[in-house]
């Protein structure tokens, strides 16, 4: 593989130009698609621009919805040698300027679906700003002769600064580079080999899982990507019917909403018994039966659906089980910003409760409080000018401390067993890690469940009402009890729930990557009454 993007984009052109790259869906449509060539020509046309308005090395702030020109931005910025500071569209005004403070930028990119006002904010409003949908609108000569001037970016510098929320702090800011992203990618080409996959987006491209599996991995495979802003259901369905998607790069609560969409189509039309009796026996069948069975939500689905790429969040073995049963494959893999694609499972060999395989030149130890720790060449270098918080996050011999509790099978594969960070200290000495008691509760048919110390040393669990269940039963409440007490007979004493409490509100707290915020659903919970 290319040792740059601007390298590697020039590779799938030569071999892909007149194939379909890139779309976008903001309805039931597609509406707009770029070919490898043309999408080398928006990447030009972008790069000449940032290169007349910012000097080597510059940072520019950039938000806006996923699509053809935020994917352009980031391959321009490559070779436009510029560092972009993407910014996700839920980050509070604050948020954005503590993030303006650390990287202080140069300019500003604003795309639709941009949340963001400059002019209101005081490190913001005197910065120039690029409409990041004109961004590859053909560029003026002055901006094509300062490009002809640019130097590309050397791939082992920074070309992004990818910034935690901060919503607790000062926010951290992970340098990426493009050697970084490439790592990954190659990674995601061992767990899906090249071919014309067509797949569908939904993270936003601030997120590095969908900077590499869903642009820079389509760009190396030859394969083709739409994005859809949105997590509707009704028109995430639509898209992947549209696009015939082949493949889904998802965070697991995607996949939880399209199911229970799917269960309420299969209840509206009055085969819900059906369906769920279905979804017993098709384990037991060979993948095409499974298929043949699901016919009609197949056919809903455009009927090519057969791969999910699902990580950023804990994969619930009766979710997996669920697509699985319709004859879906479900590929999890397991990483983060800093430490980038760690592990994955493979086609054919995807067990529950696992994250994947290790393979060189990543290397995974276990540290002898349970700890995963990383090295390898996807691993960043440092937080953005914060050398306390980068010492911090390596140990003496330099390897990326993930926070993640985990361990090793015996066949090579990782399992997580919860957070250093999420951690409850009981008062008797005994420690619980909120992670295994889910996973208890989620093998009993719970969806989401959130763990949280209701009071001193008492373990509790909330839910969302009326979406408790994978398979949701006609007394929630009843079924609740019964999960329960099953979920403590495989948990020891110390574990235990002692009792449940619905979510008061529609939604838990998440972040923008849809992960549940702990700490704000357990101050949400403070002096809610549980029911035991």
């Amino acid at each position: 593989m290319p040792d740059s993007l601007p390298a590697l984009l020039a590779e799938a052109i030569s071999r892909h130009g007149a194939q379909l790259l890139l779309g976008v869906r903001t309805s039931t449509s597609r509406e707009q698609s770029l070919t490898y060539a043309e999408f080398g020509v928006a990447v030009e046309q972008a790069a000449a621009r940032l290169s007349l308005a910012l000097g080597p090395r510059e940072r520019v702030m950039i938000q806006g919805a996923p699509g053809p020109t935020f994917a352009a931005a980031l391959f321009a910025a490559a070779r436009a040698d510029v560092i972009l500071v993407p910014l996700d569209a839920r980050m509070t005004p604050d948020t954005v300027e503590r993030i303006a403070t650390l990287t202080e930028p140069s300019a500003i990119i604003l795309g639709s679906g941009a949340t963001l006002e400059p002019a209101t904010m005081a490190r913001l409003a005197a910065l120039p700003i690029l409409d990041l949908d004109d961004l590859i609108d053909p560029a003026s000569p002055e901006a094509l002769a300062a490009l002809a001037d640019r130097t590309p970016a050397d791939p082992a510098e920074p070309m992004e600064i990818l910034c935690t929320s901060g919503s607790t702090g000062n926010p951290k800011g992970v340098t990426v580079t493009q050697s970084m992203l490439l790592a990954s990618t190659r990674r995601c080409l061992e767990t899906i080999p090249a071919g014309r996959n067509r797949m569908v987006s939904i993270l936003p491209l601030s997120h590095i899982m969908e900077q590499v599996a869903g642009l820079i991995y389509a760009v190396a495979a030859g394969a083709e990507t739409e994005y859809i802003a949105t997590l509707r259901p009704d028109l995430i369905a639509a898209s992947i019917k549209g696009h015939r998607a082949t493949a889904l790069v998802v965070v697991p609560q995607v996949l939880e909403l399209l199911f229970a969409a799917i269960r309420r189509e299969a209840d509206k039309s009055g085969s819900g018994a059906t369906f769920r009796r279905a979804l017993r026996v098709a384990p037991h069948l060979p993948v095409k039966l499974r298929r043949r069975l699901f016919k009609k939500v197949h056919a809903a689905l455009g009927g090519e659906l057969r791969l999910v790429l699902s990580s950023a969040a804990h994969l619930s073995p009766s979710l997996q089980r669920s697509w699985e049963a319709l004859g879906v494959e479900v590929v999890q893999g397991y990483g983060s910003t800093e430490a980038g694609l760690v592990s994955t499972n493979w086609q054919g060999k995807t067990p529950e409760n696992r994250v994947g395989w290790i393979t060189p030149p990543m290397k995974v130890r276990i540290e002898s409080d349970g700890e995963v720790v990383v090295s390898g060449p996807s691993v960043f270098v440092d937080y953005w000018q914060d050398p306390v918080s980068t010492e911090a996050a390596f140990t003496a011999d330099g390897w990326y401390r993930t926070g993640d509790i985990g361990e090793l099978d015996a066949h090579g594969a990782l399992r997580l067993a919860g957070r250093t960070r999420s951690l409850i200290a009981l008062p008797n000495g005994m420690n619980v890690h909120p992670e295994d008691v889910e996973a208890a509760l989620m093998a009993e048919g719970l969806v989401e469940p959130v763990v949280y110390e209701s009071d001193r040393g008492r373990i509790a669990f909330t839910y969302r009402p009326g979406a408790a269940f994978s398979v949701q039963p006609e007394d929630e409440a009843a079924a609740l009890a019964l999960a329960a007490r099953a979920a403590n007979k495989r948990l020891a004493d110390h574990q235990r729930v002692i009792g449940r409490a619905p979510f008061p509100d529609p939604d838990f707290p998440r972040t923008h990557t849809r992960k549940v915020r702990r700490s704000a659903v357990a101050d949400r919970m403070a002096g809610i009454p549980v029911t035991r």
